[in-house]
């Protein structure tokens, strides 16, 4: 409360960094008043005003038991969530639970994270929801990569089996004649084919290869 306190009065910037120099020996309990001096050394520009480039030049200089990534951790999570909320969870635990939010767009409750529900994925690739509370670092952000990487559109399989007629079909004609390609992807619930690199001299035979596809018969895809 003391450092809470202070930011609010006229400290100096060697103040602040005195400071925060002593409060890294309290260990993790210190993270947030770490925090908000950081943030109020950025804000108000203190380090600039001294006579410095910046606050992360100044702070790399003076403050080495911290890298500036951590620093920029504190004060993340002292801008999001009090205090006591920091020091229940801890910082890294609440830098995931803010990725997550921003990769989900689900509305933050900073003065009691505890309940929210995360979708956390499992080895088997089923999906759990887990309250916050109950969640370690890795599975919040694990959660948090599966949201930002969706899951694949797969081709269906009768179309698997027709791309594979045209595959062959193509290669038996195109073979020694042209290094024609064939490529797929799933678009609103169709399957979209793609020819590339046919001569136009060459397009009854790609014509010829594409029917001879169309005629195979479709044994994959019947399994």
């Amino acid at each position: 409360m003391a450092v809470m306190q202070a930011v609010g009065t006229d400290m100096t910037l060697d103040q602040i960094r005195d400071t925060i120099n002593g409060l890294i020996q309290q260990g993790n309990t210190a993270t947030h008043q770490i925090g908000t001096l950081y943030n109020h050394v950025v804000d108000r520009k203190l380090a600039e005003l001294a006579g410095h480039a910046n606050a992360q030049v100044y702070f790399s200089k003076n403050v080495k038991a911290l890298s500036q990534s951590t620093l920029t951790v504190y004060g993340t999570v002292a801008r999001n969530f009090p205090e006591a909320i920091c020091t229940h969870f801890g910082v890294y635990t609440l830098r995931a639970l803010l990725r997550y939010v921003e990769a989900t767009g689900i509305d933050l409750d900073r003065g009691n994270p505890g309940p929210m529900l995360i979708d956390v994925p499992r080895d088997d690739g089923t999906v759990v929801n887990k309250a916050f509370a109950e969640c370690s670092v890795d599975e919040v952000e694990r959660a948090t990569k599966a949201k930002k990487t969706p899951a694949p559109v797969r081709v269906p399989v009768p179309d698997q089996a027709r791309l594979l007629f045209f595959e062959d079909s193509l290669f038996r004609n195109f073979n020694g004649v042209a290094p024609v390609r064939l490529s797929s992807r799933s678009l609103d619930g169709k399957t979209l084919l793609s020819v590339q690199d046919v001569p136009v001299s060459e397009v009854a035979r790609l014509l010829k290869a594409l029917q001879e596809g169309m005629s195979a018969e479709p044994t994959l895809a019947a399994k």
